[in-house]
């Protein structure tokens, strides 16, 4: 018998984890959400430090950096 790569593939459970944890990020669109958390830090600005704040927007410029590679991703899961 024959069997193609496709039915040999087979997920670890870190592999099954890490999509779980990934899946329930982005399709989290409650009030707990992380762009929830961060309109209310904005809404109350008193409740961070600056050096809180500094951190925060470095953490989102490595976020933006990796919007290119995210476009990209779409693009050619689209076209396939």
């Amino acid at each position: 018998m024959v069997t193609s790569k496709k039915e040999l593939e087979t997920l670890s459970q870190a592999d099954l984890d890490d999509l779980l944890r990934i899946s329930e990020f982005i399709e989290q669109e409650d009030e707990n959400s992380l762009v929830s958390e961060l309109k209310r830090a904005i809404l109350d600005s008193g409740k961070l430090e600056i050096n809180q704040w500094e951190s925060l927007r470095a953490h989102i410029r490595e976020i933006e950096e990796l919007i290119p590679h995210i476009d990209l991703i779409i693009k050619l899961k689209k076209g396939l």
